[in-house]
């Protein structure tokens, strides 16, 4: 995996984070092109179901769905940017019917990787204003290039065109195959427009995709025979499934919000400088894995409300935190710049707290607070 160090970007698209400035001031998107290797989690049993257009409808499991123990989760919201030409947004219900190399470096200082033996830094919060911090909208390709997906809804769901009109209703906790034959979207047994949308009637609705359940809407666009699933959430519901996909879920509350923080910073990266017109970023490592609700669990739902809206910022811009799994990989990927996922679990069982464990895997950076412009 080759790496560069800090770069800013600018958005290529500002219209889509023309709402958002950082408390510290705006600046860009701190970023470069690059991947990083991290520990896998347990594998989940994936239900390997072949297509069956006809006669029946796949089964699909029930979904298990954590929510915190002090409050309810908040429910997801979708309003993507997409085009093929998709539309922008998720219809509304009508009821009668890689990305380029950039080309400037920020100055960084490189730090060791190896936990120390005391901080010598901390990284300071501003105060946190009094307007909450943005659901910052996001796109997340789930399916990519496959002949045919399996999706249901654990709520009655509506399958629309981009026009809001509805194609089909997907009964609670059934399924459908999505398939392409001779060009044409198929939906079971029924004909459907090349570009659909499966929305949940309910706030708490979740999709299914082909053995995972996720928050919010996906988007399925069919392409020269093969199918692209795109799911739209929004940043804090995507990073409750990162954080425990990324890390264990039962390592110190304090390193996964290190890791809710650097993945917050990372994706924010990506929605400015998409990896493709289609979607920010994929759900494997070669971006940040992302396994759907299986991997949410209330520690890393706790890490990331309790850091709703932090991000990793230098000279006013946000920094594509890099992170990798171990001191080794950081020094040979990242240049000893970035985060050790297994450091960080270190410092934090050494009662480090998130923002001295930030300080020490990124000198030179701040944290900031995501918020609307006036």
């Amino acid at each position: 995996m080759n790496c560069r160090r800090y770069y800013p970007v600018f958005p290529q698209a500002p219209q889509r984070l023309a709402v958002l400035f950082f408390f510290t001031g705006m600046g860009g998107i701190v970023a470069s092109a690059c991947t990083h290797p991290a520990p896998p989690p347990p594998s989940a049993t994936k239900t390997n179901l072949q297509p069956q257009i006809q006669p029946h409808k796949p089964v699909i499991p029930a979904p298990e769905l954590t929510t915190l123990a002090s409050s309810s989760s908040p429910s997801s919201s979708s309003s993507p940017s997409s085009s093929i030409k998709p539309e922008s947004k998720p219809p509304q219900s009508n009821s009668s019917a890689n990305p380029k190399a950039p080309s400037k470096a920020a100055k960084a200082t490189t730090p060791s990787s190896a936990p120390q033996s005391h901080p010598t830094a901390t990284l300071a919060l501003p105060p946190k204003p009094a307007e909450a911090s943005p659901r910052v909208p996001i796109r997340v390709a789930i399916a990519q290039q496959s002949p045919y997906l399996v999706i249901g809804s654990s709520t009655p769901a509506a399958v629309m065109d981009q026009q809001g009109q509805a194609v089909k209703k997907l009964v609670a906790s059934s399924a459908e195959n999505f398939v392409v034959q001779g060009g044409q979207l198929r939906i079971g047994k029924q004909n459907a427009p090349n570009v659909v949308w499966i929305q949940p009637e309910s706030d708490s609705g979740l999709v299914y995709v082909s053995g995972r359940w996720y928050r919010g809407a996906v988007q399925v666009i069919a392409n020269n025979g093969k199918l692209l699933g795109v799911n739209h959430t929004d940043m804090e519901s995507y990073l409750y499934s990162v954080v425990g996909s990324e890390m264990p879920a039962s390592w110190p509350i304090e390193a996964l919000k290190s890791q809710a923080i650097a993945a917050r910073s990372y994706a924010l990266a990506h929605i400015a400088r998409p990896a493709n017109p289609l979607f920010d970023l994929g759900d494997t490592q070669r971006w940040q894995a992302y396994k759907g609700v299986e991997t949410e669990t209330n520690s890393t739902l706790t890490a990331v409300e309790e850091t709703a809206g932090i991000v990793l910022s230098h000279n006013g811009a946000v920094v594509e935190s890099l992170y990798a799994a171990s001191d080794q990989i950081v020094r040979d990927v990242h240049k000893g710049f970035g985060m050790s996922q297994n450091g960080a679990n270190q410092l934090a069982r050494r009662q480090y707290n998130f923002q001295q464990i930030l300080a020490h895997f990124y000198p030179g950076t701040r944290l900031a607070w995501l918020q609307f412009s006036s």
